[in-house]
């Protein structure tokens, strides 16, 4: 298994153009789960195209999605670049990271229970999301078993259900007039779900290697037993309408989504041959931030997450504005555009006067500002390390000494040696001082 980090070192692949192609068919099928990414971006779709990995000869190197691929004999741990500089942090203080961030993200809908993460510790990303998946499954079929109504079409000697007369009438064509075409939906527990919930299953426990781990999948098709094996697809999930009574499945339903969707080539029909889970870095940092301060400041603020109603130009519309998060304070109605920039800024110390912040973002800042009417921008950075770096104050200048849009640019905790726990904490005290008191 080879580690590496965003934008870390080239590792060597031994197919480089098998698992080339192999990320371009898997970006075929995640362009339609991040649109965003790159709508800004002339990719031509029939292209050679896919953002996870740059070339060079046989090696590689990660571009700015972590997870982990798995394609042949290739398997490669992708983990965020923020902690590349950072000694002394283990793969399980890293995964706990990640999970404590998909809690807040919306988009990156990962279920699982923080007390399975806790339980078991698993060095390999992997085998990790395979564990919490299994757990999660296992506690949802094991203590709610799920049935449903399911249709049914079939040829009786006694009228059920409702009578299909078009079906019917075709048999009558070929003499069988004995046998009564019936649509009718018994209450079973052999229904389309648990025959996703049972193949998924199977797909996991081809992967993994650890005794545990098969035990737990073991147990849930044990509880499926009755459930017919299927091959499944994710097009059948679609159509699945799950009872708010059994509301615990739509979690269920999340995790073979993203097993079905993640899982391309496989030779056999209950092997993983090839499969990788990938995530943009820039959307995990984005969704995060959001998802706290909607959590935690929703009662000052009225938040708006990728807030889209004005253009540059009015007449006609074009050069749509989007912010990333727009705080409208509810006593003031005073307004801050908030851009998160997933952009570590190393050793700010040394660096010149700009303070590690790009030209272009300080145009795109002051752009959306004067459009919005508004002069509180606050661009936030995730820390490069515990010490947090000092707040930096942009006053740019509307024409007349008077008028003056302010940039604030901060670093926010976003991980921690000391845990999730601690970033949950101090976030809040830096937000608290940065939009109650100093802005």
């Amino acid at each position: 298994m080879n580690s590496i980090f965003e934008y870390g070192k080239q590792i060597a692949v031994d197919d480089r153009e098998g698992l080339e192609s192999y990320l371009c068919s898997l970006w075929k099928e995640y362009k339609e789960i991040w649109p965003s990414q790159f709508e800004n971006e002339n990719v031509d779709p029939d292209s050679k195209f896919q953002p996870f990995l740059n070339f060079d000869g046989n090696k590689a190197r990660a571009r700015n999605y972590i997870g982990f691929i798995h394609f042949e004999n290739s398997k490669i741990e992708i983990y965020p670049k923020i902690f590349k500089n950072t000694s002394g942090i283990s793969k399980e203080l890293i995964h706990c990271h990640l999970f404590y961030w998909f809690g807040y993200c919306k988009k990156v809908k990962f279920p699982f229970n923080q007390a399975f993460l806790d339980r078991f510790k698993i060095d390999e990303l992997p085998e990790l999301i395979i564990y919490l998946f299994a757990n999660q499954i296992h506690e949802v079929v094991s203590v709610q078993p799920y049935s449903t109504y399911e249709e049914v079409q079939e040829a009786l000697f006694t009228p059920r259900g409702r009578i299909d007369f078009d079906r019917y009438a075709t048999r009558m064509s070929y003499g069988s007039y004995h046998l009564i075409d019936c649509d009718y939906e018994p209450f079973v527990f052999d229904n389309s779900l648990n025959r996703i919930i049972k193949y998924c299953t199977r797909l996991l426990l081809s992967k993994t290697r650890i005794p545990e781990t098969q035990r737990i999948l073991n147990e849930i098709i044990f509880v499926l037993d009755e459930v017919d094996d299927q091959v499944c697809s994710t097009q059948q999930l679609l159509t699945l309408k799950i009872s708010p009574i059994y509301s615990d499945y739509e979690e269920i339903i999340q995790i073979c989504r993203m097993i079905l969707e993640n899982q391309v080539y496989s030779y056999e029909d209950y092997e993983m041959k090839n499969w990788s889970l990938l995530f943009p870095m820039e959307l995990i940092f984005e969704e995060f931030i959001a998802g706290y301060i909607q959590k935690h400041f929703s009662d000052m603020f009225k938040v708006d997450v990728q807030k889209s109603d004005i253009y540059l130009q009015t007449d006609p519309e074009v050069f749509k504005i989007k912010h990333d998060i727009l705080l409208t304070n509810k006593e003031t109605d005073e307004q801050i555009i908030i851009d998160t920039k997933y952009k570590p800024r190393w050793d700010l110390e040394k660096s010149d006067s700009k303070k590690g912040i790009s030209q272009s973002d300080m145009y795109q800042m002051i752009s959306y500002a004067y459009r919005r009417g508004t002069d509180k921008v606050l661009l936030i950075y995730p820390n490069t390390s515990e010490k947090l770096a000092d707040d930096s104050v942009f006053l740019i200048n509307k024409g007349t000494m008077d008028e003056t849009i302010k940039i604030k640019a901060i670093d926010v905790p976003f991980w921690s040696l000391d845990g999730h726990s601690y970033v949950e904490e101090n976030l809040k005290v830096k937000l608290i001082d940065i939009l109650s008191n100093k802005f």
